[in-house]
């Protein structure tokens, strides 16, 4: 069928779109693609077979044989092969001066050069031979070829009137073919669909339609045309679905046997693109449709295929950019995100550092509060101690007051307080008490306070002592009685000369003096 018209026929049917279906025959057909070359191979073997048959002949019908089996075997595969055979067929025929032979090979060669797009060669061709002077047993082939001839230039011309003619002897050869083919044949059901598809009587070609297909062996060309002509006349009810089918069954057939001059491929592409497949319609035409039609080197194939491949191809380099677009914004949010997800991380740990941070002073605090815990639980202990004590001896010494009044004897008294020991020997016994607690405390207080002070500037208490006044002083400051005047009091010193010990001591500290008092407050 012409290629205008198929494409007419296929604007006229309206599909709803692919089943469930679709997707099986096109996976059928993209394993039979994936092993196009085994198919090949297969084929090359089949040559090499026709070769051998005929090795062993050298005579002029043998010769001719063998070329005319090898013409019609790479018909649908190389035209320039096809044409070298045929070419060949010729001289065999010239040299034998058979002019059966030479009709055969000049008929053959005709139906090639029209197969192929060469109408002109076509036409010089067959312009040498009038009905009357065919051999009857090639009238066939002669009404095949003027027919095919006549209905590719109708197709094709753009005179109105050259149109009007070849029609006329389209209808007429086809007219000729009825009389002489063989009733229900394959070649008998193409030209009664022929008929009835230019009458648009759809459905009548349709019927014929199938009855080639069940004429056609399922691994023939014939069969591959069958199901392609088929598919033009389901009806749209059945959708897109069942006319992929039939064109993934052409197709398919095409590549087991090895056809590189096929119409199902490409028809399937441009079908599958109109619905959105671009990347598999690219890839039918840029691997197969496109090669194979380059191969064949005919003219037909590759001029139809340009008509469409530039809007596949144009689709498909949109479509990858549009998915490089999105790869490229997708590793973009890939990247941002991770960036998101390091400064989170790095946000985290810095958090986690500050809580580790905060950890350590809470903890470092906790063990303040449990020393000064300690301390304050030590000096309790000392002092209610020696409160009990002092409340006992007061109360004796109470009595013992009481009785000596009571018995008016007060000179007694009188003389007894008179000779007790001096008050500084209890500021003494205070300074023992409260000397030995804190170095119970902080046996290394000493040690340590030294260290903060500049060499050679140590204080080291005097034999007998366990703390010097000045260390005395600094005790109670790290217990944190800061109060100069506080601490007066409690060690029964006046106020300036407390200063004056604090600011001596800070003038010999080895770091900051302004700082002295919180460093020694950190001693542990």
């Amino acid at each position: 069928m012409k290629f205008s018209h198929l494409l007419m026929l296929s604007c006229l049917l309206t599909f709803s779109g692919c089943g469930s279906n679709t997707n099986v025959y096109l996976k059928e057909l993209d394993g039979v693609l994936e092993s196009k070359s085994e198919h090949e191979s297969r084929f090359k073997e089949k040559i090499s077979l026709i070769h051998s048959m005929y090795s062993k002949y050298s005579d002029a019908d043998r010769q001719f044989e063998k070329c005319m089996a090898l013409a019609e075997a790479f018909s649908a595969y190389s035209s320039d092969s096809t044409f070298r055979y045929l070419e060949k067929c010729q001289k065999i025929a010239s040299e034998v001066k058979d002019e059966y032979k030479a009709q055969k090979a000049d008929f053959a060669l005709a139906m090639e050069y029209t197969l192929a797009g060469y109408y002109m060669e076509a036409a010089n061709l067959l312009s040498k031979y009038e009905y009357p002077d065919v051999h009857q047993e090639l009238l066939i082939d002669y009404f095949k070829v003027k027919h095919k001839l006549a209905g590719e230039m109708k197709a094709f011309t753009s005179d109105n009137k050259v149109r009007i003619m070849q029609l006329a002897e389209w209808d007429n050869y086809r007219d000729s073919l009825f009389a002489l083919l063989e009733p229900y044949s394959y070649d008998w059901f193409d030209m009664k669909r022929e008929y009835e598809e230019a009458h648009l009587n759809y459905d009548m070609a349709k019927k014929y339609a199938w009855e080639m297909v069940k004429a056609s062996d399922s691994l023939s060309r014939e069969y591959s045309t069958a199901c392609y002509f088929l598919q033009f006349y389901l009806s749209d009810q059945n959708g897109a679905s069942e006319r992929i089918e039939w064109l993934c069954r052409a197709a398919e057939t095409d590549v087991k046997c090895a056809i590189k001059d096929n119409a199902a491929l490409n028809t399937l592409s441009s079908l599958i693109f109109s619905q959105g497949d671009v990347d598999r319609a690219f890839r039918y035409y840029a691997e197969h449709c496109l090669p194979d039609a380059l191969f064949f080197n005919g003219k037909l194939r590759p001029w139809q295929i340009s008509q469409i491949f530039p809007i596949v191809e144009q689709a498909f380099q949109k479509k990858q950019h549009e998915r490089a677009r999105r790869t490229t914004w997708a590793v973009a949010c890939a990247i941002f995100l991770l960036i998101v997800i390091i400064l989170m991380l790095l946000l985290m740990i810095h958090h986690q550092s500050n809580l580790n941070k905060v950890n350590a002073r809470l903890k470092l605090a906790d063990a303040k509060v449990n020393e000064y815990d300690k301390v304050k639980e030590a000096y309790i202990a000392e002092f209610l101690s020696r409160i009990s004590d002092d409340i006992e001896k007061e109360r004796k010494y109470r009595n013992h007051v009481l009785k000596y009044l009571r018995r008016g004897d007060s000179e007694y008294l009188m003389s007894e307080i008179e000779n007790q020991p001096p008050i500084e020997e209890d500021i003494q016994k205070f300074y023992k008490m409260f000397d030995e607690t804190f170095i119970s405390l902080y046996p290394d207080f000493i040690d340590k306070f030294n260290d903060l002070l500049a060499e050679g500037e140590q204080i080291v208490p005097k034999e007998g002592e366990i703390l010097s006044p000045e260390l005395r002083i600094f005790a109670l400051i790290k217990l944190g009685i800061t109060d100069s005047g506080k601490i007066a009091s409690l060690l029964h010193y006046s106020a300036n000369t407390i200063y004056n010990y604090r600011s001596k001591v800070r003038n010999k500290a080895k770091g900051d003096r302004d700082k002295f008092d919180d460093y020694v407050r950190d001693i542990s």
